[in-house]
């Protein structure tokens, strides 16, 4: 009896099996010579749904790639896609998805930064972790490519030297100054142990202080060279404030051929308040009293990092495609701290 039961749904097993491949076989052979059309509402998706990656598949293998080469591929045919659709251009979404991806939210509030001159420090219950982001080779490029963007809207046509603080971004830094074909040249910080303590040599303390200024000055140059300093964030804006006074006034003293920073890239600026009286605090100002200006896309503060947060898509095309990047960039927009032209970055 109960060998007759399963001889029974055996038979009944193969049957559906058979059915199944017959329908599938049925299915490529309508797509190969095309009767369904594409754009057909529901049988078009049904016919060529898989059809294609079935066929990709197969041509990856007689091609030699292993498995999992050929699904890294399928992924990347996947996403161009998707680029037709939702095109890459779109700079400040792109960052703010980059951003949601690496945001950290604490319970209690965190404080980081340098102290400033007004011996403050920022709070936050968020923390951007764009260290960790440049890690990600995609994201890096991605990162990389936006500063670009910034560079040129702002007519930056000759760039031969990007100095980035040494407790900054530096891998950031490399991947800008090597997709400018531009030097690196890395700022000691102030309190690094292997920074040496200021003597009447300044030009040579300067090649210890920014490490690749003296290769740099080795290279051959058709007047004076010209730099940027660069980093992916800034709040208080301590570093790159010492870094362009100190390197300006280092330059001017030794006379070197290299013209004065007034420039400073960062991708965004977080909003730093004065608890005490529950204000801003300006930091332009003091990129204007050196002679320097803060370029950034947009500025963010505590709501802005909350929805940054609650952003959560597998990739930047399903994010594109929902509202919450646009609302956000809208929230920033109408605060005034966004600073682009769409069309022209």
């Amino acid at each position: 009896m109960i060998e007759h039961i399963f001889t029974e749904f055996s038979s009944t097993l193969n049957g559906i099996i058979l059915t199944i491949l017959g329908l599938d076989t049925l299915r490529s052979i309508i797509a190969m010579l095309g009767i369904v059309k594409r754009e057909t509402p529901f049988l078009g998706r049904l016919i060529y749904g898989k059809y294609d990656i079935i066929i990709l598949k197969e041509v990856l293998r007689e091609l030699g790639y292993g498995k999992h080469q050929a699904e890294n591929m399928e992924t990347r045919m996947k996403n161009i896609v998707k680029e037709e659709k939702y095109p890459d251009t779109d700079t400040a979404l792109r960052l703010l998805y980059i951003l949601s991806k690496y945001i950290i939210q604490f319970e209690n509030t965190i404080s980081y930064g340098m102290i400033s001159e007004e011996k403050k420090l920022s709070y936050s219950n968020y923390y951007i972790n764009t260290m960790e982001a440049v890690h990600n080779s995609s994201d890096l490029k991605d990162l990389s490519h936006i500063m670009i963007r910034i560079m040129k809207y702002n007519n930056e046509q000759r760039i031969n030297f990007v100095i980035v603080p040494k407790g900054g971004n530096p891998l950031l830094a490399q991947e800008i100054a090597s997709e400018l074909g531009a030097h690196l040249i890395i700022a000691k910080d102030i309190n690094d142990s292997a920074r040496p303590q200021e003597s009447d040599e300044i030009g040579r303390i300067g090649k210890i202080k920014y490490e690749g200024l003296g290769t740099l000055l080795e290279g051959q140059y058709e007047g004076k060279v010209k730099g940027v300093i660069v980093d992916c964030n800034t709040s208080g804006g301590t570093q790159l404030v010492t870094i362009a006074s100190d390197f300006n006034d280092m330059i001017n003293k030794c006379d070197l051929p290299i013209e004065d920073i007034h420039d400073c890239y960062v991708l965004f600026k977080l909003i730093k308040i004065d608890h005490k009286n529950k204000k801003e605090i300006d930091i332009d100002k003091r990129f204007a009293d050196i002679n320097c200006e803060l370029h950034r896309l947009f500025d963010l503060d505590e709501d802005d990092k909350r929805a940054l947060c609650n952003i959560s898509y597998k990739d930047y095309y399903d994010a594109y495609a929902s509202e919450d990047l646009h609302q956000l960039r809208k929230k920033i927009r109408n605060k005034s701290r966004y600073y682009y032209n769409d069309n022209k970055i």
